[in-house]
């Protein structure tokens, strides 16, 4: 796209004229949901000038994302809106909703599909003063004061949270009033501000559905400010030593399905903010459970670092920390002093960063102190696990700081933990600065296959890629590619088994954060499950394991060999086997063995991708080209004694058996017609009986 230099000045000139304004009005008014801005008290504003910044820059805020718009085409990527590997679940934080995230929901929307049903919205302060019981307080009703569907969520790569609702208070036709902030009675908390225990479980509500609409095996979860704290709940809590909100409690590895937790300006450990801000109630559950101190001392609140109900101050609305109705309980606390606390401890195998600020350097974002948003102590916590990510966004603009956000959900660098993928599905993802300014970026994705072909396909306008690369699951690169074009692919034969895809790339490239695009196709290698029985080596009921090479030949002259593979008998004369180079069609089946005669199938057989072809060699002689079997204890046999392999059982073959034999050759040898590992008098006979049947091979 070209743009005129004259049009460039004319942008430029029209960003000096509104930016003072834009930056000035956005430097004070953060006095909504969940900040407080001291600065605005030291500055006192008069309403005039304030009033007079707002209406200035609402008129021009239609123009200036326009012209930011034009800018951004410069660098633009066209892919493909893909799959998320793992939906993506965004948890707002106090006072706030769903909306919050809006400008961060239409920017991965670009990548990500993304349902028109994908906000789950719940009531947490249902019964208010009538009990504190999370069973009770926190409901999900399935009809809106008009009688509209909701929380009906469809399939979708991003789903949200909204806690901001009441309800009509109706038990037999419960109606949910969206985003309103209305409270049972007085001195009640808003669904907004209610306990942190309640999100939690009304997170594991929503982690559910997610799970059991798209099918996915793990969820990601995103959180703000207190949110954060809602996503440790769920992941944390325990009682009696069982996880009280996984989806499967009783498994005490993977039962969260959880693959990575992204919390931005969080007080994971507390805030004791306490400037009133217009919306937020400072009496509520919620200020409550995330204060550091209830008293002077040593941080002492409890529902972060534990302490007795009793203790939590009267000014609070109740003392139910655990919302069980009783407010005479001890509290475990999800933190202890500055780590997570190991009797209830984080997971291990999930990714977490949390991303921090410091705004204008006052060591906190307006919100929540600097020294409070990560759990850290000396070394990032859970070790090896963690990342941080600094931002120098305040506390309302965190959920609007997009770039910073992508950064946050940076697929996982190493194989460990990489994202599980399934074939024949289109997936997105970043490629992304790391910490430390480390532009370099490798995304692991896992990836299960069936034997067959293999193709990994990429397309990656402008979006950073510089390789992409097959794995196995030991770690060996099978298949690599630099990538310099917009579409590319890499293939391989692959066996059944776990394989993992690489996609790297420079963040430098990507200034934009524009997504790539990859799809894992797969095609099934064609599928043989062959019985066949060689005459010395059938001893009903059992019959001697021994491997044999099968070819596909086509159907018609001159029968070339298509593919071929080795195949191992079982104790039935039974085997699978997979033919990987094979295109879908009609072949003869060819049969070698060390010491058997080369036998082909009656007919050609046809093959089809993905199907398994069943064909019996002993259930008849008309099973084999020419009837070309023997039969012995009851089963069709392939003749045995073709020791040079020249396709006649005759002289030359009965010789070399003779002479192993009055040797008292021992060991894998081919002369050994019996696989008993030693060549004597049997195997003469055998090979003696046929070479005087004048035996010799059939083929088409």
């Amino acid at each position: 796209m070209f743009f005129s230099n004259t049009f460039v000045f004319f942008v430029f000139l029209v960003v000096k004229k509104i930016a003072p304004i834009f930056f000035v009005f956005y430097s004070f008014e953060f006095v909504a949901k969940e900040s407080i801005l001291p600065i605005i008290l030291k500055l006192k504003l008069s309403s005039y000038w304030y009033n007079l910044f707002k209406t200035k820059l609402h008129m021009n805020m239609k123009k200036i994302f326009t012209l930011l718009f034009i800018i951004s085409t410069f660098n633009v990527s066209f892919s493909q809106v893909g799959k998320s590997p793992y939906p993506i679940i965004f948890v707002h934080g106090l006072n706030s909703d769903d909306q919050t995230w809006n400008s961060m929901v239409t920017k991965i929307s670009t990548a990500w599909d993304l349902s028109a049903n994908h906000v789950i919205y719940a009531v947490l302060n249902a019964r208010g003063g009538d009990t504190t019981n999370y069973l009770q307080d926190v409901i999900l009703p399935y009809k809106d004061a008009s009688g509209a569907i909701v929380n009906q969520v469809t399939s979708s790569s991003i789903y949200a949270v909204n806690f901001k609702n009441f309800w009509n208070r109706n038990i037999t036709d419960p109606r949910i009033i969206l985003n309103s902030n209305t409270t049972p009675g007085t001195n009640q908390s808003p669904s907004n501000q209610s306990a942190i225990y309640k999100q939690g479980y009304a997170l594991k509500c929503l982690i559910d559905s997610v799970l059991r609409v798209t099918g996915a095996s793990k969820v990601i979860l995103l959180g703000h400010s207190m949110g954060g704290l809602a996503i440790r709940e769920y992941l944390q809590r325990q009682e009696n030593g069982i996880h009280k909100w996984w989806i499967d409690p009783n498994d005490a590895v993977n039962g969260h399905h959880v693959a990575k937790v992204i919390t931005i300006g969080t007080p994971h450990l507390g805030t004791d903010v306490s400037i009133p801000v217009s919306g937020v109630d400072y009496n509520s559950e919620a200020l409550r459970d995330m204060r550091i101190t209830f008293s002077s001392g040593p941080p002492n609140s409890a529902y972060l670092f534990g302490n007795f109900e009793q203790n939590v101050p009267a000014s609070y609305y109740n003392k139910d920390i655990n919302c069980n109705g009783i407010i005479t309980d001890t509290i475990t606390g999800i933190d202890l002093n500055t780590t997570d606390n190991s009797v209830q401890p984080l997971p291990l195998n999930i990714l977490y960063t949390w991303i921090m600020s410091n705004y204008l350097g006052f060591g906190t974002d307006l919100a929540v102190p600097l020294s409070s948003q990560a759990i850290y102590d000396t070394v990032f916590v859970p070790f090896g696990v963690t990342d941080t990510i600094m931002t120098n966004k305040n506390h309302i603009q965190e959920t609007g700081d997009v770039r910073t956000l992508v950064r946050g959900l940076d697929e996982p660098d190493n194989r460990l933990f990489a994202y599980s993928v399934s074939l024949n599905t289109l997936y997105s993802g970043y490629i992304t600065l790391q910490s430390k300014s480390v532009i370099s970026d490798s995304d692991y994705y896992k990836i299960q296959t069936p034997a067959g072909n293999l193709k990994i396909k990429l397309t990656a306008l402008n979006a950073g890629v510089t390789g992409i690369a097959l794995i196995s699951d030991s770690g060996n690169v099978l298949a690599a590619k630099n990538i310099t074009t917009s579409a590319d692919s890499i293939s391989f034969q692959t066996e059944a088994g776990n394989y993992f895809i690489r996609i790297s790339g420079n963040s430098n490239l990507n200034p934009n954060q524009n997504n790539y695009g990859f799809t894992a196709n797969f095609i099934p290698s064609l599928e043989l499950n062959i019985t066949l029985s060689i005459e010395g080596m059938w001893n009903a009921p059992s019959h001697v394991q021994d491997t044999v090479r099968l070819f596909l030949r086509n159907s018609t002259a001159p029968y070339n060999k298509i593919d071929s593979a080795i195949c191992f008998l079982s104790s039935s004369g039974n085997a699978v086997v997979n033919f990987r180079s094979a295109p879908a069609g009609n072949y003869f089946i060819q049969t070698l063995h060390r010491n058997a005669l080369e036998t082909w199938s009656s007919s050609a057989i046809t093959f089809t991708n993905g199907t398994t072809v069943n064909y019996d060699f002993t259930s008849s002689q008309t099973s084999a080209f020419g009837n070309n079997l023997v039969l012995k204890s009851g089963r069709w046999c392939i003749y045995s004694g073709d020791v040079d392999g020249n396709d006649n059982i005759n002289l030359s073959d009965i010789l070399e058996i003779f002479n192993d034999a009055t040797s008292f050759a021992t060991g894998y040898i081919r002369t050994d017609l019996t696989g008993d590992n030693a060549v004597n008098l049997t195997d003469i006979v055998i090979g003696f009986n046929n070479s005087a049947g004048f035996v010799t091979a059939m083929v088409p």
